[in-house]
């Protein structure tokens, strides 16, 4: 099976000594597709072997340049997956780019000249910026990303005391990082917060809200430590033995989407939106799963005929994901597990 096309990234003028225009280049089902991104670097500062901007100390601006490509990147893949794996002419295609990005619909230098005039402060301004990002039709996913975590921010606010731009310096770190660590938020959500975070300053301070940069620099975020306990994974006889426990409300259908994201091998993004028209019969008469990755693009058929509890969890829930969030998963299994008796020590 093939794999998508990727979406990739020149320089107008790589050879240029100011900034130059980044282009987009698709190439699909024979058709060459060229996109400005209206988005400019200096070539120095350009990647050219990952096509993408060279990320530095203290240079913010180039990270979020970077996150913006990436995500041109994405909404390329997704109108490639949505007409029909590029069943689409290259104009058509540029509509939808130009629709998806709010190309068309954004005025030119307003925002700025507005909130320039009148001071918006930082919380308020969160809801704008999140405001704008669905106006111009953002990735739902991309979108639901930075909602989950400028609503973590505002309830540090509500709980901590309000903040604004001016307060965010390494003692807010440390506070905020408290904050994180007493409610068990797992280090990769905290270090998302505290990126999330960081974005939204320097998009107020590009608007010239406010002046603040002591939310620059390294070591901004939470260092990984060793991982203390250990390593557990189930045989087919402890999944079996899951499959067969007697469970009702939330802790049932945690167990289900565990066992559904064991039995299909996807990652939680994937398995926890599973519907019925992911899955078909095949000639042989095997019932198959047939996903995109989310997070990689990259199309997977799994068949469902290898763990015999699969199929009827499958179809206790119609072949829809059970929904519950991986909070909750994470939360309930252990707690299934203990009750299932597993209680082996293991060795690291």
């Amino acid at each position: 099976m093939q794999k998508l096309p990727k979406p990739r990234f020149n320089l107008k003028a790589p050879n240029a000594k100011g900034e130059t225009l980044i282009f987009l280049v698709f190439r699909f089902r024979g058709k060459k597709l060229l996109y400005s991104t209206g988005l400019n670097i200096v070539p120095k500062e350009w990647d050219e072997k990952i096509q993408r901007p060279i990320r530095k100390e203290r240079r913010n601006d180039l990270w979020l340049l970077y996150q913006q490509i990436e995500e041109l990147a994405e909404i390329c893949l997704s109108i490639y997956i949505e007409t029909g794996y590029g069943d689409v002419s290259t104009e058509e295609f540029k509509k939808r780019l130009n629709k998806l990005t709010g190309k068309i619909e954004l005025p030119e230098s307003k925002p700025e000249k507005q909130l320039s005039q009148k001071r918006v402060e930082f919380l308020a301004f969160l809801d704008t910026e999140i405001a704008e990002m669905k106006a111009t039709k953002m990735n739902p996913d991309t979108l639901r990303t930075f909602r989950l975590h400028v609503n973590i921010l505002k309830k540090f606010a509500k709980e901590e005391g309000s903040f604004t731009y001016e307060d965010v310096d390494w003692v807010f770190r440390l506070k905020l990082i408290d904050w994180l660590a007493k409610r068990d938020i797992q280090l990769s959500y905290g270090n998302k917060t505290l990126k999330v975070l960081r974005m939204f300053l320097e998009r107020a301070r590009k608007k010239k809200i406010h002046a603040n940069t002591d939310y620059e620099g390294r070591g901004w975020l939470i260092s990984k430590t060793k991982a203390k306990g250990q390593v557990i994974f189930l045989t087919l006889d402890e999944l079996q033995t899951l499959a067969d426990l007697k469970l009702n409300g939330t802790a049932e259908k945690a167990r289900d989407l565990f066992l559904i994201g064991a039995g299909t091998g996807q990652r939680f993004s994937d398995y926890s939106k599973y519907e019925p028209h992911h899955f078909y019969i095949s000639d042989q008469n095997i019932p198959i799963l047939s996903v995109v990755s989310q997070k990689t693009h990259t199309p997977a058929k799994i068949p469902l005929n290898i763990f015999p509890w699969l199929i009827p969890i499958l179809e206790r829930h119609q072949y829809s994901s059970p929904k519950v969030s991986m909070q909750k998963v994470n939360m309930w299994i252990k707690e299934i597990c203990k009750e299932a008796g597993f209680t082996q020590k293991v060795m690291k």
